[in-house]
C-alpha cells in the first residue's frame, strides 16, 4: 500500500508539472480544476517544485470572482537548466542551446564539414566545450543533449547511416566518458516529426518527410513516435521507386533516394553544369529563372516524392504530411506541387505542408527529447 501511495504521488507531481509546463501561467485554483485534485493536494506540489526550482511563481492573475482575491500566477522556470541539440549531417554540424521551454539560448552551425567516425568524438567534445563554456549558472546545469543521426537508430545504436560511415559506432558511449549528463541518439526524420508534434497540438496523427543526404519519414501514431521492431519504420528512402533502378548504399536498387535526396539532385546539377561548387541556393534560382537542367531535375523529384507521400497516406492515414528540406523551404509551393500529384483517393483529405519549424525544426524536436526525458512529462509543446 505504501509503494502505491508513493506511485500515486509521484504521478500526480509529473501531471501538475506537465500541465504547467504546456499550459502555463496558470494559477493553483486552474490547475486544482484541470488536474482533478483538491485544492491542498495542487498546493502542497505546488510548494516542492518551486522549492525544486522547476516552477516559479510570476505574476498576479485576473480574479473570477468581482473585488475576489486575484490568483498568483505558476509557470516553467525556463532558465533552470539547459538542453543540448545538434544535428550531424553529410556535411555539416548544426548545434542549439535550448532553455527549459524549449526557445533558443544559442545557435552555431558549422557548415561543409567532413564527418568521419575517426575525429567525430573528439570534434564533438570540442564543439559542445565551446557551445557550453559560458552558460549562466542554472539549477540543474545542462539536463541532456540528444544528437540526430541521419540514419537506422534502435535502443541509442547506431544501426546504419548511409551519408557518413557510423554504422554500429558507438558513439553515445564515447561521448558519455567525458560528459555527465544524459545522451541521446535519434532519427533526424524522427525529431522532424516530434517538432511538428510538439508545435502542432492538433496534429494526433502525421508524417514528417526529411529530405537531405536520404529520404527519411518521422511517424506519429495516436500521439506517439512509431519506430517499429527495431527502428526501421519510416525509412520511406529505401521504398523501391523503379525496378532494377539505381544501385543504393542500403544494398538494394531503385530506391527513393537515389533519385530524389537532396544529395542526389544536387550532385547531379553539379555534373550536368560543369560547376563543382553549385549549392542548393544555386539550383532554386536557376529553377525559378526557368533553367531547363533544373527544372527537369526538380520536377522528376516532386513526382518521385509524390510516390512516396501518396504511400505514406495509405499506409498511415496521417492527418497532415509536413515537409522539411532547403529545397522544399525555397520553392513557395512545394507541397502544392506534391499534392496535385496525388490521385484523388489520397489526396481529398490531407494536409501536406512545410516545416512549422524551418531549418531548425530537427533541433527543436532533439529539445523535446532532451526536455521531456528531464522533467518527465508525457507531452512537450513547444509554444514559443
Amino acid at each position: 500500500m505504501f509503494a502505491n501511495r508513493i506511485g500515486i504521488r509521484e504521478t500526480n507531481e509529473r501531471t501538475v508539472l506537465s500541465v504547467i509546463v504546456n499550459d502555463g501561467p496558470l494559477s493553483r485554483a486552474k490547475l486544482s480544476e484541470k488536474i482533478g485534485l483538491n485544492k491542498a493536494s495542487v498546493s502542497a506540489i505546488v510548494k516542492k517544485l518551486i522549492e525544486q526550482k522547476l516552477i516559479k511563481e510570476v505574476g498576479i492573475g485576473e480574479s473570477t470572482i468581482q473585488g475576489g482575491r486575484k490568483p498568483i500566477m505558476l509557470e516553467l522556470n525556463k532558465a533552470a537548466g539547459f538542453a543540448v541539440s545538434i544535428d550531424i549531417g553529410y556535411d555539416y554540424i548544426d548545434t542549439m542551446i535550448h532553455y527549459l521551454d524549449g526557445t533558443i539560448r544559442k545557435r552555431k552551425l558549422l557548415p561543409f564539414r567532413t564527418i568521419e567516425k575517426t575525429t567525430i568524438t573528439a570534434e564533438l567534445i570540442t564543439i559542445i566545450e565551446e557551445i557550453t563554456e559560458k552558460l549562466p549558472k542554472s539549477p540543474f546545469g545542462i539536463v541532456g543533449m540528444t544528437i540526430a543521426i541521419h540514419g537506422v537508430i534502435h535502443n541509442n545504436q547506431i544501426v546504419f547511416t548511409p551519408a557518413y560511415d557510423f554504422t554500429d559506432f558507438p558513439l553515445a558511449e564515447e561521448l558519455a566518458t567525458h560528459f555527465d549528463f544524459p545522451i541521446f541518439l535519434e532519427n533526424e526524420a524522427n525529431l522532424f516529426a516530434l517538432s511538428e508534434h510538439a508545435k502542432n497540438s492538433s496534429y494526433h496523427n502525421l508524417v514528417g518527410i526529411s529530405i537531405h543526404a536520404g529520404v527519411g519519414a518521422g511517424i506519429i501514431m495516436n500521439d506517439a513516435l512509431y519506430t517499429g521492431e527495431n527502428g526501421l519504420s519510416g525509412e520511406i528512402g529505401h521504398m523501391i521507386v523503379q525496378v532494377n533502378g539505381n544501385h543504393c548504399t542500403c544494398g538494394g536498387n531503385g530506391c527513393l533516394e537515389t533519385y530524389s535526396s537532396e544529395k542526389v539532385i544536387l550532385d547531379t546539377y553539379r555534373d550536368l553544369t560543369q560547376n563543382p561548387e553549385a549549392i542548393i541556393p544555386d539550383l532554386y534560382r536557376a529553377y525559378a529563372a526557368n533553367d531547363p537542367i533544373a527544372t527537369k531535375l526538380l520536377g522528376d523529384m516532386i513526382d518521385y516524392l509524390s510516390i512516396a507521400v501518396h504511400n505514406a497516406i495509405t499506409l498511415y492515414n496521417p492527418k497532415v504530411i509536413a515537409v522539411h528540406s532547403e529545397i522544399s523551404r525555397l520553392i513557395p509551393d512545394f507541397p502544392e506541387k506534391i499534392k496535385q500529384k496525388l490521385p484523388h483517393l489520397t489526396a481529398k483529405n490531407i494536409e501536406i505542408k512545410k516545416a512549422s519549424l524551418g531549418e531548425e525544426s530537427i533541433l527543436f524536436g532533439a529539445a523535446v527529447v532532451t526536455i521531456s526525458n528531464f522533467l518527465e512529462v508525457p507531452r512537450f509543446e513547444l509554444k514559443n
